[in-house]
């Protein structure tokens, strides 16, 4: 019996493999054991929706930083030397004023093209961290293989320093687009590495000393839901979203408190535009919260008009990642995009998401009817981010930084849907990579391949 370890301490990851055909083609192998490691507070959650005779669901308590872990992320974070790092290393000095902690994050920015300092970090690192919480699970399960799918998490890390020690075999994958670019370097560099696309394979070798050969492409395993599944019937949905089938969608998909506190005067801009006529009457907006997020709605009141759709499990708290998407809410999003003529947001994934179902997306740059000193206090920002520009370079994201511009791209598209047509596809095609519904299919061949 062979034994593969699968970490999933993000819902994100829950939702790219555990819920995707990645654990539906590794549950046919009748001789391989799987042992998923989950957060503490959603053990029976996973064990209700996961477990069986061959899944064993282990709890673990997420990582509580150590000094050495707060060390080594700083260091980490700052090895990166791009326009993202510069805007957070600016916004970190806006907020806590500590000049000597913006230089020294600059001076490690600066010298991180060195292929020898990050080995040395890394080096050190590896020396000093503990991975002690998964030692007995190591001892208890011996596996053959370990599985990282979000190789930036906390426990991600320990995990595979462990496997390190022993001399097992680790596979990572980069949970989201823009993770590398933001996040900094691969504290622990795994054995080999699943990307999305080609963009996160190149970034992986440009930022994370990776070599090429030691980095398969695999496609979104997410998206397999879009191309394979049917959609639910209009009048199904719309009934559901209490809204009206015969009138047209407009998906809103907010940023969260998180980053900034004026989606809701988005809303009212949009709430506002459709009562004066400035977009067609027959419109109504789908507000998508973040799944892992909340978004105050300050003096903006739904109409009927407006659907705000809070689209994630939550557990107890109802903390930020404390949630769950399963695969209704899944489904949910595939209709949500489907059944939207058009999507407005900021810089969100959600844009490529569109874009397999060629819906068209305006990115929103300005913050309401507020005035910001700088760019490092304004949504604006997000267009800077590096992983922003490959959509920006495909010319199929229509940028706005004021109401005018935002009425205007809104009532081009509702007027002319194909407006921008070349742009998404290319967001499509360089992001999905492959639109053939066997991206988790690929990823369990994978790591099958790796357990002979």
């Amino acid at each position: 019996m062979r034994t593969l370890l699968i970490t999933s301490l993000t819902p994100f990851v829950t939702r790219n493999i555990l819920l995707t055909d990645v654990l539906g083609s590794l549950k046919q192998q009748n001789d391989l054991r799987m042992v998923i490691f989950c957060p503490d507070f959603k053990a029976d959650y996973f064990k209700k929706n996961f477990a069986t005779d061959r899944i064993i669901i282990e709890a673990i308590k997420p990582q509580a930083f150590s000094f050495q872990d707060t060390v080594f992320k700083y260091l980490g974070g700052s090895l990166l030397n791009n326009r993202s790092r510069y805007i957070h290393q600016r916004r970190e000095l806006l907020r806590d004023k500590n000049y000597l902690r913006f230089c020294i994050s600059r001076f490690f920015s600066l010298i991180s093209p060195s292929v020898l300092v990050k080995r040395l970090v890394r080096f050190l690192d590896k020396k000093t961290i503990s991975g002690r919480k998964f030692q007995k699970y190591f001892d208890q399960y011996e596996p053959d293989l370990v599985f990282c799918p979000d190789v930036f998490h906390d426990d991600d890390v320990h995990c595979m320093a462990e496997a390190k020690k022993r001399g097992i075999k680790t596979i990572g994958m980069v949970r989201s687009w823009d993770n590398i670019t933001n996040k900094g370097l691969f504290r622990i560099k795994p054995d080999l590495l699943l990307a999305n696309n080609e963009i996160i394979k190149e970034e992986a070798v440009k930022y994370e000393d990776m070599d090429s050969n030691k980095i398969t492409v695999v496609g979104m395993p997410q998206f397999d839901y879009y191309v394979k599944d049917s959609r639910t019937p209009r009048e199904e949905f719309f009934k559901k979203i209490n809204l009206d089938p015969e009138k047209r969608l407009i998906m809103f998909s907010p940023h969260g408190i998180r980053f900034h506190d004026t989606d809701w005067q988005i809303m009212q801009i949009l709430k506002d535009a459709r009562i004066n006529g400035e977009i067609p009457e027959n419109v109504q907006v789908l507000v998508r919260f973040p799944p892992i997020d909340d978004v105050p709605l300050g003096d903006f009141s739904p109409d009927d008009h407006f659907f705000i759709d809070r689209p994630a499990k939550s557990f107890e708290g109802g903390l930020y990642r404390d949630q769950e998407l399963d695969k209704a809410a899944m489904t949910h999003l595939a209709d949500s995009l489907y059944y939207s003529e058009l999507i407005i947001t900021y810089n969100s994934s959600l844009i490529i998401d569109g874009a397999v179902f060629n819906k068209p997306s305006i990115g929103v740059a300005f913050d309401g009817w507020e005035k910001k000193p700088d760019i490092y206090r304004s949504v604006a920002r997000f267009m800077e981010y590096d992983h922003t520009q490959h959509l920006l370079k495909t010319g199929g994201l229509w940028v706005v930084r004021s109401r005018e511009e935002l009425i205007k791209a809104a009532d081009t598209y509702l007027k002319n849907p194909d407006y921008n047509l070349i742009g998404r596809k290319k967001i499509a095609e360089t992001q999905s990579w492959k639109l053939d519904g066997n991206s988790g299919k690929r990823i369990a061949d994978f790591l099958l391949w790796n357990l002979k």
